[in-house]
């Protein structure tokens, strides 16, 4: 017998959280076909001498629904080690869409998720090849996928297409919600991996509009979580932002009988260690048996933004005019007027009116104030100025960092700030990320791709919580990546490494693997920017038993897949 591959010498960690040992990997055929011992020979040999041998990660909160459509590879994700993805987070997506709603659905994409309306356009083309899911999914199982993609059926798109503009701005009608029924049934007999929704705060579409979902009555959610029950698999994802919903999530279990997921657990969000609590509320419904499970993130939430699309401002009450603004000029024309910037001002200055749109949370409007404070200028004509504190300018020059702040928009939208927006407080993140309930998640790639670059946060966790933190052992961070999000999406032949098993693999040096600092490059359709973070110790990355070429490299062949699930 001749493998196709054979890694040799490496240190294997196989997904389940058991003990490392050393051994030699097997591959034919697109399967681990010998795991310990592989004695025969090999068509292609990977030396993983001083290496871990490691299950593919498995990135359960991914927005590439879009990008996949020209970037079968899904960068940057396979660099970090990825080899298998979930779309369709958050509730958002692009299946189905009626031809007459897609210029809505990109805007809502552009505005929620950071992506650059252009892109959009340019790398998905005039003529989409679908408009129903079950054709998006055909459609992706055409692509030569670089690496696997499973899809959750998101709950705005769903809700666009059944009420069009409308489902911006009032519940639906019975029959309406039947019609999402049957949308979403049709989805999970298409081979989705789950249900996605949000009522966050923070997810504002186009025109400043909340996202279809935010309209939506629980009697809604609970209809279409029926469906999902009834289909006998996938989750349910429920991006609730700050605040949690413990009734809603129990009955949305309870009416589904399947698995919730929800987002997001991240240090500071409620005010300084908000997460105990939340830990402590999670740890008891899993001890009663309900699997519904926070996600968290194990990077700081850092956002890069301009002034075109301020996204860090979109719960701030005062900044309602600026995101109803059609255009740059009207942009410009809200930054300079003195009533808009007076709001803003009393809004930063302490709890008011305007908190209510902090969801009437003091801790909540405080942190929000303690983000402005910490705004860092980071691009901009002026070099003097660059990775400078607003505050700190503003304070040498005695003018209002308000002020300063629409001064230097109004001169150019396109200068960028940086926001330390949530989870930058370590010692948080860290009881964070040992807790065994959460599931380590919240990457976004394919999202807000010009503000911010967490698809990394693999290569992070094992870098800087691993290796240098000491948070959590080498075996515990891999099963997190692993065999963890897999079981509970249902993904049940991923994630681990084992006999018969497809043959994703990442082989990296636990001396060096991590992720390096954010740089910004203009590698998008239509020349439009990302920030992309380059991996550290990875040295080779498999998926299906394809060896997948070193980053920015074309692919020779496809080795990605669609993963239906069905019951």
């Amino acid at each position: 017998m001749a493998y196709d591959i054979k890694i040799v010498g490496g240190e294997i960690v196989d997904g389940s959280g058991k003990p490392r040992f050393k051994g030699d990997v097997g591959i034919t055929d697109g399967k681990v076909v010998a795991l310990g011992a592989a004695p025969d020979a090999a068509r292609e040999t990977i030396d993983a001498s001083s290496m871990v041998v490691a299950p593919g990660f498995v990135d359960i909160h991914t927005h590439y629904d879009a990008q996949v459509l020209w970037d079968p590879m899904l960068t940057i994700s396979p660099w970090h080690g990825v080899t298998s993805v979930v779309v369709g987070n958050c509730g958002f997506g692009v299946a189905p869409t009626k031809p007459e709603h897609r210029g809505l659905i990109l805007r809502t994409l552009e505005r929620v998720e950071g992506m650059s309306l252009a892109a959009l356009e340019a790398g998905i083309g005039a003529t989409w090849p679908f408009e129903t899911f079950p054709e998006y999914m055909d459609a992706l199982e055409r692509r030569p996928l670089g690496i696997n993609v499973a899809v959750m059926v998101g709950h705005t798109p769903v809700r666009l297409s059944v009420m069009g503009d409308e489902s911006t701005t009032r519940a639906a009608t019975p029959a309406e919600i039947a019609a999402m029924k049957a949308i979403v049934a049709e989805a999970m007999d298409a081979g989705a991996v789950g249900f996605a929704t949000s009522v966050s705060k923070v997810h504002v579409g186009y025109s400043g509009r909340p996202v279809p979902s935010r309209l939506a009555e629980f009697e809604e959610m609970l209809e279409i979580a029926d469906a999902v029950g009834r289909s006998g698999h996938g989750i349910i994802h429920y991006n609730v932002g700050r605040g949690p919903r413990w009734d809603e999530y129990e009955q949305l279990h309870y009416k589904s009988g399947r698995p919730i997921i929800w987002t997001a657990l991240l240090a500071g969000s409620l005010g300084p260690n908000s997460h105990r609590p939340q830990l402590d509320k999670s740890r008891e419904l899993i001890g009663r048996g309900l699997p519904i499970y926070p996600q968290g993130a194990c990077r700081p939430i850092q956002i890069e933004f301009d002034f075109r699309s301020p996204v860090v401002f979109d719960t701030f009450a005062s900044f309602e005019r600026l995101r109803a603004a059609p255009d740059d000029a009207a942009r410009q024309a809200v930054y300079a007027d003195t009533a808009f910037r007076a709001r803003v001002k009393t809004q930063l200055a302490g709890p008011g009116p305007d908190d209510a749109f902090f969801m009437g949370k003091q801790a909540e409007g405080d942190s929000r104030r303690a983000m402005f404070r910490n705004l860092v200028i980071s691009s901009i004509g002026d070099q003097r100025l660059i990775e400078r504190r607003l505050f700190d300018v503003a304070a040498e020059r005695g003018v209002d960092p308000v002020d300063l702040m629409f001064d230097l928009a109004g001169q150019d939208l396109r200068i960028k700030m940086r926001a330390n927006v949530l989870n930058f407080e370590e010692a948080e993140v860290r009881e964070i990320i040992q807790d065994p309930n959460v599931l380590i998640a919240l990457g976004d790639g394919g999202a807000h791709m010009s503000q911010l670059c967490d698809a990394c946060y693999a290569t992070h966790l094992l870098g800087h919580w691993v290796r240098d933190d000491g948070a959590i052992s080498l075996e515990q961070a891999i099963h997190q990546l692993t065999q963890r999000p897999a079981d509970i999406f249902g993904l049940t032949d991923r994630g681990r490494l084992g006999l018969g098993l497809p043959a994703d693999v990442v082989v990296f040096d636990p001396v060096t693997v991590g992720a390096s600092k954010l740089e910004r490059v203009h590698d998008l359709p239509a020349g439009e920017d990302r920030l992309i973070s380059r991996p550290l110790g990875v040295k080779a990355v498999i998926v299906n038993g394809v060896t997948l070429p070193e980053p920015g490299t074309p692919p020779t062949r496809p080795s990605g897949r669609l993963l239906r699930q069905r019951a």
